[in-house]
């Protein structure tokens, strides 16, 4: 008898501890898939081409778009910057380039990531994308990216591992 009232209480607390994570999981994909506050565009006249970067916010993400925007706010015509959850509404076909930076979640990329790149396979030699980690060697398969951990004194190393792809791309000389 007191065999079987501890399997029931171990049982329960097992259930309460399994939908406590469950609970997390969805508040943490919630909370730090973050909404596009900071959405805009740079304008130039000096080109025609245009880039899309695509990213989710953190001081490193943050901090490596600002040195792609250096490089490249008076030499392509747009640059657009939005948030990684915009993908569901863009349409490859709108940009030259695009550059996408997300993190690594839970064993795998964003759904939106994942599922824009499954869509738009035939483009992704005009996609730069930058995934980080925690180990900093998660990225997905049959995409060459760039992996690395969001260490911010490591963002001018990868914001130029980033440019010079494409620079490659745009074919742009500075």
């Amino acid at each position: 008898m007191k065999n079987s009232n501890f399997a029931q209480k171990l049982v329960l607390v097992t259930i309460l501890l399994v939908c406590a994570s469950l609970l997390f999981l969805f508040w943490y994909k919630q909370s730090y898939l973050m909404e596009g506050k900071d959405n805009f565009e740079i304008t130039s006249q000096s080109s025609n081409q245009k880039l899309l970067i695509a990213k989710q916010s953190s001081p490193f993400k943050d901090s490596l778009v600002v040195g792609v925007l250096n490089r490249y706010k008076s030499a392509l015509a747009v640059v657009e910057v939005i948030d990684i959850k915009a993908l569901i509404n863009t349409d490859v076909a709108d940009f030259d380039i695009l550059l996408l930076i997300h993190r690594w979640e839970a064993n795998a990329p964003p759904d939106i990531v994942q599922s824009f790149i499954d869509k738009n396979l035939e483009s992704k030699n005009k996609m730069v994308i930058l995934t980080t980690s925690w180990n900093g060697l998660e990225k997905m398969e049959n995409v060459d990216a760039i992996s690395g951990a969001s260490i911010i004194k490591e963002v001018p190393v990868f914001t130029d591992q980033v440019i010079k792809r494409l620079d490659r791309l745009l074919k742009y000389k500075n």
